[in-house]
């Protein structure tokens, strides 16, 4: 069936509720820019140009007085192979992806944003969301500081942490080069010898961080987790380790935010009463994602894991429902003093928007709406399209939901692939940082699987002290399991409560063994007896440093 709408209802683009554009995006990438914001107090510049120019950049790095025996034909060649393995991402570009260019550099330094790629357009948006979180965090744990002064605390905490042997340029440009002096991998050394090659751009004014979360409690870890991790490990871990991490704990938040505001959505559809998240509660992630650690396929508990990501692709797809249907009124004219009132929280707004439904004014501006796809569709060749606009008009239920029937039905299949898209993006099935795992082109086969990377991760946010100090040397198991479900919404040892079964019992029970033989292997396990609180589980990075 195709349903023509009129222009003004033919986008489902809702920033004051999803916060992002959910779309295809790569976290590892996502990176450049939050390191970018964090040195340059919240501004940008960008050279997209650069990223084509990859032939001309590598000569002129092996002909430079800094590499030694890199300037003919054999030393390119392996200057080549280096870069390409240590430093840089290189992808195809253009329609028919004939082109080779460089992506973004992988993030071993703070410098990486000197290259002034990638596009910003691939991070939907949560790039900006990060770092408002961090500032948010920042003037919380320094109450006395202004918003300058807290964002000169965020540089000199990336700095610290990111930024081993890089001095700075003044503003507008703060362009990173190697201070001559400093002691580094030699991969980062040359990742800054290599960016030294590209020219340092003037940052554009702040970006506009005004956008105010309603699911303050799904995007607040953004900010606090990555604060708490770096003030824990950044005079510790070597930066590569530190960036994994960092994209796998931000890739798993980002991933769960939509999901966290679908039911907190849901919920103020239905009660007309705010959801914890929206409240900013800390009763706990609402999320029950079993994560499979036997990796037994066809297993119960590979079974299980796999049920809980079917429920989330329906709660993503219901969502895109309750997004058109709160978005529909929000076109009304009356609903405009809503979004005017600054004296009121985001969540607050909506939820004002969900019981302007039985305004008068907003129902004939709905049923104008109707009137308006009615009049669109009246010459259609579509068989389907006439009866089903006709069963909408006769329908007894309100407008308000006919009318998202009829929009949900003409935008599904865009709506519903970039929803999917951030789903498995954000999961990370295409790389080894994230929580989920199968076949991308056969979501039957998706499942909740962490991990090492994200697994150690975790575990590094969990024993690292919520606003800031040294991090806990080891904790047992069974707090690292509470952590797991309270914080993340990730259960190990028990079935989500609607799945909760004899058979799905055992099958946790299992996955909590598999659970302990993953950490052995890990080798961050202490198992004295069979009692949980004697079990102790080991902090991966507590005695890491720079170089081993």
């Amino acid at each position: 069936m195709k349903i023509e709408l009129p222009k003004s209802l033919r986008t489902f683009t809702f920033r004051e509720l999803t916060i992002v554009d959910t779309n295809d995006t790569d976290v590892e990438r996502m990176l450049t820019q939050i390191f970018e914001m964090a040195i340059k107090q919240g501004r940008t510049a960008t050279n997209l140009a650069a990223a084509k120019q990859y032939d001309m950049k590598r000569a002129a790095l092996g002909a430079s007085n800094r590499l030694v025996g890199f300037g003919d034909g054999r030393g390119q060649a392996v200057l080549d192979g280096w870069l390409r393995a240590s430093v840089v991402e290189m992808g195809r570009a253009g329609l028919t992806r004939a082109t080779e260019q460089m992506q973004y550099f992988r993030p071993t330094t703070v410098a990486v944003f000197r290259a002034g790629f990638p596009s910003r357009t691939r991070h939907r948006g949560a790039d900006l969301v990060v770092y408002r979180e961090l500032l948010r965090e920042a003037m919380a744990r320094r109450p006395a500081d202004g918003e300058g002064k807290a964002k000169t605390w965020i540089n000199e905490r990336f700095t610290a942490a990111f930024g081993r042997g890089v001095v700075f340029s003044d503003p507008p440009k703060w362009g990173p080069s190697y201070d001559g002096t400093a002691d580094l991998d030699i991969t980062a050394l040359l990742s800054l010898y290599f960016l030294e090659e590209f020219e340092e751009k003037s940052a554009s004014p702040d970006k506009d961080l005004a956008v105010e979360s309603p699911v303050p409690a799904a995007t607040r870890p953004l900010g606090t987790d990555v604060l708490d991790y770096i003030q824990a490990y950044g005079d510790r871990a070597p930066a590569l380790v530190m960036a994994q991490h960092l994209a796998a704990i931000i890739g798993l938040r980002l991933f769960q935010l939509p999901l966290r505001t679908a039911i907190a959505t849901r919920h103020l559809i239905t009660t007309e009463q705010l959801a914890a998240d929206m409240m900013g509660s800390s009763a706990g992630n609402p999320l029950e994602q079993y994560v499979d650690f036997t990796g037994d396929k066809g297993s119960q508990s590979d079974l299980l894991a796999r049920e809980c990501v079917q429920r989330d692709l329906e709660i993503t797809r219901q969502f895109f429902w309750d997004r058109l249907y709160l978005l529909s009124m929000r076109t009304a004219p009356a609903s405009k003093a809503i979004f005017e009132d600054s004296e009121i929280s985001a969540a607050e707004k909506l939820a004002e928007l969900a019981k302007s439904r039985e305004s008068a004014k907003v129902e004939a501006h709905l049923e104008y709406m109707f009137s308006l796809v009615e009049q669109e569709n009246a010459q259609t060749d579509d068989e389907d399209t006439s009866p089903f606009l006709a069963a909408m008009a006769a329908d007894s239920r309100p407008i308000a939901e006919r009318l998202t029937d009829v929009l949900v039905e003409a935008l599904k299949k865009r709506g519903y692939e970039n929803a999917f898209k951030w789903f498995w993006s954000t999961g990370g099935i295409k790389t080894d940082v994230g929580i989920l795992a199968g076949v991308l082109k056969v979501r039957s086969s998706w499942t909740y699987a962490a991990s090492d990377t994200l697994l150690a991760s975790l575990l590094a946010i969990i024993f690292a002290r919520s606003g800031g100090g040294p991090a806990l040397a080891e904790l047992p198991i069974r707090d690292v399991l509470d952590q797991f479900e309270r914080r993340f919404g990730l259960l190990v040892d028990r079935p989500p409560a609607r799945l909760d079964t004899a058979e799905n019992r055992a099958a946790a029970a299992r996955n909590l063994e598999a659970f302990k033989y993953r950490l052995q292997l890990l080798g961050v396990f202490e198992g004295l007896s069979d009692d949980l609180s004697a079990q102790r589980v080991l902090n991966p990075l507590v005695n890491l440093r720079e170089g081993t």
